[in-house]
């Protein structure tokens, strides 16, 4: 499959997973299945791209903006993972 008609498949998949969503639910199980077949479909695409030597900035990107995210979250929690105590106070 090449990488034209792979990108149009995602997106029509996407699609099709947001209808099922909104009409059914995020958890029914018709959206699940629908997602990891989108998921299927991304790895597949990112896989075709980076045999290709096509590896896009895109996705550095996304994977500098998941280290970011989960930093802000670390960074963000009580400092309950600092202290040797129960409890957030220092002692």
């Amino acid at each position: 499959m090449r990488i034209v008609d792979l990108e149009e498949a995602i997106n029509e998949k996407r699609d099709e997973m947001i209808k099922i969503g909104m009409t059914k639910g995020l958890s029914n199980k018709e959206t699940i299945i629908c997602s990891q077949e989108l998921d299927n479909l991304l790895n597949e695409h990112r896989r075709l791209t980076l045999n290709q030597g096509m590896s896009n900035s895109t996705f550095f990107l996304d994977d500098f903006v998941s280290v970011i995210q989960y930093f802000v979250k670390l960074v963000s929690r009580p400092y309950k993972f600092i202290s040797p105590y129960k409890g957030n106070r220092f002692y």
